[in-house]
């Protein structure tokens, strides 16, 4: 009998190299953020993100965002309570009404939803107390645990950013170094700020604005694409923090001079959001916004050019103090104009950062009250990044002025990794908010004897606010 020999077909799975360095790299940036996020044993920045958990909690058991409820006989017994108000100045009630609600930015809360029924709900892990009454140390458990997911997500995004200019090890290092060495982590990861998520989103239109110039031959599918992508990512960059609309606005000139068709599906995907979120806001609140604690009076238009100065290069609020990597990109950007990628990125950039840092310098709480470091300039990291990564792609090519501008960044890059670092895991560091009790807003953050990265080191902060050399 003849044997019929049945060979299986060999099955051959090529994965390229570089694909896999990609992807290597990429779960290493994540996983290694996220992994320090977690760890860091700095104070929890419970402020006005304060009562976000619970506010979702609360919609998902009851299916209501009103608070009301949830406020004790004795309103004094919570954190963050204001005796104007009665309740913790994150809360507001409506004008004619006896509801209570959260009054910050509530996309945060919405996106947060998923892992806070997991925390919350399945695991039973209740930012409440069974009468209800919000818990302060469960809150900030819950809330470290979204925030470091999320702002691990924002670095691989930097990751993914940077591949477009640069490969894949200088691309992680980039990834990396604002990973640790800016409010990523000395903020963001400290708590669901609205920052934050507002973060998420803003890189991830930067991804699709700098995919958007590597397609070839678009067409009307692919401009439907990323039309789309644009208008969910800008509008819920703006439901979490209003800010946003720095942004937004500069993408949307870009598109207009560049991809008309685009902006006109990005438009159309984000008038689509909108009309959800007024229907949404009809539903909760009866009004076509939700209420919000945010007010015109807040800017006041006074001495914007001393503030703008100190938000750069105050030492504890300045942003080139904490980021001095961003002056060197420059300079890069500088030196390699004749030769940039993406040249036309730097009007959106540089409008981005003109309209936050007009409407910062004139915003009368400009040094930012509790925080750490330039907390207010969270909402343009993206951008940083994006430029970082452009000038990376701009080094010069004579070996040894490339190796002193690689230097050069590098060792900003670690400076900017020791004061954030000191934001994230140090808790005398954040009780130097304590100090301007005692001298008073711009005259602390003014104060260079006295920097919030070195309280711990140098001097310490009693509660009371007095310094202790």
């Amino acid at each position: 009998m003849d044997t019929i020999a049945l060979a299986a077909p060999r099955l051959r799975f090529r994965v390229k190299p570089r694909l896999a360095l990609d992807c290597s790299l990429a779960l290493l940036v994540f996983f290694g953020s996220h992994a320090a996020y977690v760890s860091a044993r700095g104070e929890v920045q419970l402020c006005d993100s304060r009562y976000a958990a619970v506010a979702a909690e609360v919609l998902l058991r009851e299916g209501t965002l009103d608070l009301r409820r949830h406020i004790p006989a004795d309103a004094r017994t919570l954190p963050a309570y204001d005796a104007s108000t009665g309740m913790p100045y994150q809360f507001l009630r409506p004008a004619g009404t006896d509801r209570v609600h959260y009054g910050y930015p509530f996309g945060s809360a919405i996106l947060s939803l998923p892992w806070v029924w997991y925390d919350c709900v399945w695991k039973g892990r209740s930012t409440m107390d069974a009468a209800g009454v919000p818990l302060n140390e469960a809150e900030g458990r819950t809330q470290l645990r979204i925030a470091a997911r999320v702002t691990a997500a924002i670095a691989l995004l930097f990751f993914v950013l940077a591949r477009f200019y640069v490969g894949p090890v200088p691309a992680a290092l980039i990834a990396t170094g604002f990973a640790f060495g800016s409010p990523l982590y000395s903020t963001m990861a400290r708590s669901i700020w609205s920052h934050t998520w507002m973060a998420f989103w803003i890189a991830a239109a930067l991804v699709l604005l700098v995919g958007l110039r590597r397609v070839k031959v678009p067409t009307w599918k692919t401009d439907l694409l990323f039309g789309l992508g644009f208008g969910t990512s800008l509008f819920w960059a703006g439901f979490c923090r209003q800010h946003a609309v720095f942004s937004a606005a500069a993408i949307g000139a870009y598109l207009l001079l560049h991809h008309r068709r685009v902006l006109a599906f990005t438009l159309l995907a984000g008038g689509v959001w909108v009309a959800g979120l007024v229907a949404f806001s009809l539903a909760m609140f009866g009004t076509l916004q939700p209420p919000s604690v945010y007010s015109s009076g807040m800017l006041d238009g006074c001495d914007m050019a001393n503030r703008f100065a100190w938000l750069m290069i105050s030492p504890t609020r300045g942003l080139l103090v904490y980021c001095p990597y961003i002056v060197v990109s420059l300079v890069l950007l500088f030196g390699g104009r004749r030769r940039l990628m993406d040249a036309g990125l730097l009007l959106p950039a540089g409008l981005a950062f003109a309209g936050h840092s007009l409407v910062i310098a004139a915003f009368n709480g400009w040094h930012a009250n509790s925080a750490y470091g330039p907390r207010y300039y969270c909402d343009l990291v993206p951008w940083f990044a994006l430029l970082a990564a452009m000038g990376a792609a701009a080094l010069p090519q004579t070996p040894r002025l490339r190796a002193a501008a690689v230097a050069l960044l590098a060792s900003c890059f670690l400076w900017g990794i020791f004061v954030h670092a000191r934001g994230a895991n140090s808790r005398e560091a954040w009780w130097w908010n304590h100090y301007p009790r005692t001298v008073g807003n711009e005259a602390s953050v003014k104060d260079w004897k006295h920097p919030q990265f070195l309280a711990g080191i140098t001097f310490t902060i009693a509660l009371d606010g007095t310094v202790k050399e």
